[in-house]
């Protein structure tokens, strides 16, 4: 299957798309920091943005909040307000919703509020929600089933657009990728970011490998499952273990039986 790249419109996430944010704190936001769309915002602390731009810390806040809402995939600007305004501020607390609670939620809203639903989300819709809400707070160490969007090199635009071509997890990504030339272009991805994306799913393919262990191992200058299959083990440890020394909170050390474990499996694997 061929995809026409120009049959496909560019969804810029641009900050002036979200209602809360409107069109006077969108001017202050580009004039003070050149802050025009959601990845540029998410790149800098709340404080240094206040600072800045002279913006209340509660309403910055507040922006955060829908911006990390924003995250879940197949959810638009209005969408995440509207969930906002039923009191669901993270990715986190929409995790643990139900989506008939978060239905008859919204339409209290629509009919008791000035904030007007055109047309209501479907159970369906925010049970799809909810699902990718659970996967972004999740760990996921076994499977394919990991949100694209949690791979450190993957912006909110980048995986807003890759919406358009139906990827929204890894799985999807793998099985539509070869299918569709320079996606990298498509998606307004540096090609740089987009090789060490791939090489970065290269590793998350082998079980027991997750994004947070391909991160240090892509941190820890391996280029590839090639070089860290030619690396000793005891060589790999000592390229990982100042990665990790340097972390605040390391979500799993690495040791010399890990590395021998993810070697073997490169190799009865095939990678």
């Amino acid at each position: 299957m061929e995809f026409d790249k120009n049959s496909f419109m560019n969804q810029k996430t641009n900050i002036s798309q979200f209602e809360s944010v409107g069109f006077e704190y969108a001017q202050q936001l580009r004039k003070t920091l050149k802050i025009k769309i959601v990845d540029d915002f998410l790149k800098y602390p709340i404080e240094f943005i206040h600072e800045k731009s002279g913006i209340e810390i509660k309403r910055l806040e507040q922006f955060s909040d829908l911006f990390d809402l924003y995250q879940v995939p197949n959810l638009t600007a209005r969408e995440a307000e509207l969930l906002y305004y039923a009191n669901i501020n993270s990715v986190t607390e929409l995790s643990h919703r139900q989506a008939i609670r978060i239905y008859y939620k919204l339409k209290k809203i629509d009919e008791e509020t000035y904030f007007i639903i055109l047309q209501l989300p479907t159970f369906a819709k925010i049970d799809e929600w909810i699902y990718f809400a659970k996967m972004l707070t999740k760990r996921i160490k076994f499977g394919l089933n990991i949100p694209i969007i949690l791979f450190p090199m993957v912006s909110i635009r980048n995986a807003s657009e890759l919406k358009n071509y139906k990827i929204f997890t890894l799985n999807d990504f793998i099985s539509k990728e070869p299918n569709i030339p320079k996606i990298w272009q498509l998606i307004n991805m540096r090609r740089r970011d987009y090789k060490k994306l791939k090489r970065m799913i290269d590793f998350v393919k082998i079980a027991g490998v997750d994004i947070y262990l391909a991160k240090i191992f892509q941190e820890a200058k391996i280029k590839d499952i090639n070089e860290f299959k030619e690396l000793e083990a005891e060589t790999i440890l000592e390229m990982v273990k100042p990665i990790q020394d340097q972390e605040t909170s390391c979500i799993e050390e690495i040791d010399i039986e890990m590395i021998k474990d993810i070697k073997k499996k490169i190799l009865e694997n095939e990678f």
